[in-house]
């Protein structure tokens, strides 16, 4: 490391070294990379040798709690410290808004390691970082913590793999990535140097690191205000032990050895703010190999965790070939994972690719191969030719090999909020599979099996709150009323950590799932919100089979659709009221949304002859709200409404309408025996009296009529006449514009009645029954050369 270090601040760096790492001193700091294998293992020599009366973690001390759990030996990693603040009191924005991040741990976690050496040895160890919520306070907007991120993470390394000095020295080095040259310098060369040569590598790479990150920078991260409160913790601490190990992020390392070198400088308090005690949670959770891996965007620590703790584990056995040893055991792995996937790779493909592994880490210059030999080993060995999509299969195996799939657990006594706990035993109770970070297919009869229903309303249910645990890949959805005719529902499941960060996060609204939901929808509908919205909000009650709640929220649907001055709004809530009390019998629910229905309904009406000035493209909403609606009025129990419908429709007529609607309503009225076939000729002969654009939209008013009224085409023979009337009238011209629209508008028939009607319009122009048939058919080729031939001499013309 030595040939890429050499710079003019190595006196400083000689400086530093000498009071942060000396046995004979009161405290020793020790630099770490979070997940590192070489860390933890000099960490825990350092731990023997030094043997120090205290350990000090870098880490927010309101994790201290939860020190006994994570040290347990019941516990296993990989685990995660979540943490979360509600920023009620607005310190950090006046948005409130609510935060979480993640410190994640495996068994070569530095920090992990010194804890739990410190409780094998009978040694006091704690955590002395600023509370989440500080270190939230105290950086900027869009820095630190608080950049917008998928995964927030406490133990971000990016100040130590990402600057202008970092970019020089992997280019000066002549490697490939910021991580490459980690595994070299500080993994493969780390693991063969002595501690201290260790350290004083560490050491230089974090105070040159630094030196190129400006003051203004580290203060908008927070990094400044963490720093000044963990020395404050270090000092106080050196009052009461003699000798101190300090665990801390390189990066912090050496401005914790200047802040707190100073003896004659007096300890100042650092001012925390006033926090209610339910605005910040602090949870330790099981957590999984994949979600540690800092390409899955996971910023904080190693890439390839699995294969990196499986580096550790050799090292601890203290065997001098943990790196070869390593990469042959996923070299072979890998190997055999192709042969069961697709075959044709042989021993001999292998044996290549061992031998190429150790040439190129020969070649260049590191003492073993590491992770970047064994990329190009297997991509040179492997894929024999032009790597592509088809031809990554060996390396998306590869990837996700030194990934693992390991997932951690929690000792028996470990606090888990309620609903977590809720969540393991109803996976437990429908055999679902959460041990393991693989996708699982489940087909469930939802109709047939009560067993089936119950797990449908349990992914429902996580789905509701945001786990992404669970999503339908097929069956009905009431939320768009599709495929409502299937009877069987496709999910797919996954376990991640994010489903326990997502549960937790909600674990305020209730002990169990059910109690969640309810509270979060229960405070939802209390929002404002339309008819629409409220009805979504019902529809996924029902689907989540949330009986015992739903009289509260439809009390408060009930409000909504009083309150609400959306015709559409009110039009889409009916329809998925309705579609909620048909399915009532295949969903085993005794649901009574005959209420809400009649409300949904009398506000319609009371909005119906706001209507006369709607839009084109609104009028086929419209056109089946009304058509709903007349059904509805059928019903018995909505026949009192049915006379204050009618009315509102007579109304809208006696106004300047558009062409489909006024035929939509009068298709209605003709239904309800309030007007007859000759009436509704009268008006159709009126459309074609008109102007030239009145006799076109004609063409809409059929398309109205025929989707309330079909049958009146069946009724004697005048409305045929009638039209053919109305098609006489129209150019060809007129006619192809208006060609859409009348094929909408015969789109309502089936075929069996478009067979109907095409005899009666036979018969209307005097062709009967069999002389249909003896029509002669004109050939394709004929048609399109007199076409041809038409065009050439309109052309000519």
């Amino acid at each position: 490391m030595d040939e890429v270090l050499r710079s003019e601040e190595m006196d400083q760096i000689e400086e530093i070294f000498a009071e942060a790492f000396s046995y004979n001193r009161p405290a020793v700091y020790f630099p770490v990379r979070h997940h590192s294998p070489a860390c933890a293992w000099h960490l825990k020599k350092v731990i023997e040798e030094y043997r120090p009366d205290c350990i000090l973690v870098e880490g927010p001390i309101s994790a201290n709690e939860l020190l006994e759990v994570m040290t347990h030996e019941d516990t296993r990693a990989p685990i995660a410290i979540y943490y979360s603040y509600r920023d009620a009191k607005g310190y950090i924005s006046e948005e409130k808004e609510d935060y979480k991040c993640y410190y994640p741990f495996l068994d070569c976690s530095p920090e992990l390691v010194s804890v739990r050496e410190g409780v094998k040895r009978g040694i006091k160890a704690e955590f002395i970082d600023l509370p989440y919520s500080e270190i939230l306070i105290a950086s900027e907007i869009g820095r630190g913590l608080l950049k917008k991120e998928e995964k927030s993470n406490y133990n971000d390394d990016y100040l130590l793999s990402k600057n202008k000095y970092i970019e020089e020295l992997v280019a000066k080095a002549g490697l490939r990535s910021f991580d490459e040259l980690w595994e070299k310098y500080f993994e493969i060369e780390g693991m063969q140097e002595s501690t201290e040569k260790f350290v004083k590598h560490m050491l230089a790479y974090c105070i040159l690191s630094r030196h190129h990150s400006g003051e203004a920078d580290l203060e908008a991260e927070g990094c400044l205000s963490r720093e000044a409160f963990i020395s404050q913790k270090i000092r106080e601490k050196e009052k009461d032990f003699h000798k101190i190990l300090v665990v801390t992020g390189g990066f912090h390392t050496p401005a914790l050895v200047k802040l707190c070198r100073d003896k004659t400088v007096p300890l100042k308090e650092y001012p925390l703010h006033a926090m209610e005690k339910e605005a910040e949670g602090t949870y330790l959770m099981s957590y999984s190999m994949e979600a540690c891996d800092s390409l899955n965007g996971y910023a904080s620590g190693m890439p390839y965790p699995g294969y990196y703790q499986d580096i550790y584990e050799e090292a601890e056995k203290n065997n001098l070939r943990a790196f070869e040893d390593t990469a042959l055991k996923y070299l072979v792995a890998t190997g055999g994972a192709m042969r069961k996937k697709e075959g044709g790779l042989s021993s001999y493909d292998e044996i290549c690719a061992y031998s190429m592994l150790t040439g190129l880490a020969s070649l260049r210059g590191k003492g073993a191969p590491g992770v970047y030999e064994l990329f190009d080993s297997i991509l040179a060995c492997f894929v024999k030719g032009e790597y592509g999509p088809s031809t990554e299969l060996p390396l998306r195996i590869l990837k996700e090999k030194l990934t693992g799939t390991g997932i951690g657990s929690l000792c028996k006594n470990a606090s888990i909020p309620p609903i977590v706990q809720d969540f393991e035993e109803r996976c437990r109770q429908f055999r679902l599979n959460i041990r393991s970070t693989l996708s699982n297919e489940v087909t469930l009869e939802i109709f047939s099996s009560k067993r089936h229903r119950d797990i449908s309303k349990f992914f429902y249910q996580t789905e509701f709150l945001n786990t992404a645990f669970a999503h339908k890949v097929k069956g009905p959805n009431l939320r768009t009323k599709k495929d409502k005719n299937l009877i069987r529902e496709i999910w797919k499941y996954k376990w991640s950590s994010q489903v326990v960060a997502a549960l937790i996060d909600v674990s305020v609204s209730g002990a169990s799932m059910t109690e969640a939901c309810a509270a979060i929808a229960l405070k939802r509908m209390k929002e404002e919100m339309n008819s629409r919205e409220g009805t979504l909000l019902l529809t996924q009650m029902y689907e989540m089979g949330m009986k015992e709640q739903l009289p509260g929220i439809m009390y408060r649907m009930e409000t909504i659709l009083r309150r609400d001055e959306d015709f559409f709004s009110l039009v889409e809530a009916l329809s998925g009221l309705i579609m909620l009390e048909e399915q009532n019998r295949l969903y085993q629910t005794d649901l009574e949304l005959s209420e809400l229905i009649g409300t949904a309904c009398e506000k319609i009406i009371f909005l119906l002859p706001l209507m006369a000035g709607l839009k084109e493209e609104d009028v086929p909403s419209t056109m089946t709200a009304l058509q709903s609606l007349y059904q509805l009025m059928q019903r018995q129990e909505y026949q009192d409404k049915a006379e204050l419908f009618y009315e509102a429709l007579e109304k809208l007529l006696q106004v300047q309408i558009q062409a489909g609607l006024e035929g939509c309503i009068r298709g209605i009225l003709y239904g309800s025996g309030r007007s007859g076939v000759s009436e509704i000729e009268q008006v159709c002969y009126g459309y074609m009296a008109g102007t030239h654009d009145k006799l076109l939209s004609g063409a809409k008013l059929f398309r109205g009529l025929f989707f309330t009224a079909r049958d009146l085409v069946f009724v004697g023979d005048s409305f045929i006449g009638m039209m053919d009337t109305f098609l006489e009238k129209l150019s060809e011209e007129d006619f192809m514009g208006i060609l859409p629209e009348l094929r909408m508008a015969f789109g309502y028939f089936t075929p069996r009645e478009i067979d109907e009607i095409a005899r009666k319009a036979a018969e209307h122009h005097g062709i009967k029954g069999k002389e249909l048939l003896s029509l002669r058919e004109i050939s394709p080729l004929i048609y399109k050369y007199g076409k041809d031939l038409n065009d050439k001499v309109l052309n000519r013309m």
